[in-house]
């Protein structure tokens, strides 16, 4: 009495081939552009928390007097806040399903929020603690031009 075999699986298989049907050239090539993506990630990390630091350390007198201040989140859920050292502060859940507030450098701040919504949301949140409305996402766009209340007095 004859077996039937079992089908191969193909979905690896298919995966390898592919991967060895590309030249060695281009392999390496594609390989080389994703080491530079990478380190073009990183260098642009750094330079966003450079800038960052640089910003905090420009308003500073300025800044510690509006702390603790609410950057993302809710009251009574925070999910990003700047205390009065500066530094920043970002909710975080463990294993365990349990949430704290733990303290963040301003370079992982910036690997979790894109730079420009991290600056929109510390201008309006600067903006609440002024007492002045907030301004639709997007007004400034490259310096093409400001929405809302250019040059408002506080």
């Amino acid at each position: 009495m004859a077996t039937a075999k079992k089908p191969a699986k193909k979905g690896p298989i298919k995966k390898a081939a592919k991967r060895s049907a590309m030249a060695p050239d281009l392999a390496r090539r594609v390989a080389a552009a994703a080491e530079s993506a990478g380190s073009e990630r990183l260098t642009a990390v750094e330079h966003a928390a450079d800038r960052l630091g640089r910003y905090l350390r420009e308003h500073r007198n300025t800044l510690k007097s509006v702390t603790p201040l609410l950057i993302a989140g809710s009251e009574k859920a925070p999910q990003l806040t700047l205390e009065s050292d500066l530094s920043f502060r970002v909710r975080s859940i463990d294993e365990r399903k349990r949430s704290s507030m733990d303290r963040a450098s301003t370079a992982e701040v910036v690997e979790l929020w894109a730079a420009a919504d991290l600056y929109d949301r510390l201008e309006a949140a600067l903006r609440r603690a002024a007492g002045l409305s907030s301004r639709p996402t997007g007004a400034i766009i490259a310096g093409l031009g400001v929405a809302g209340d250019h040059g408002a007095k506080v």
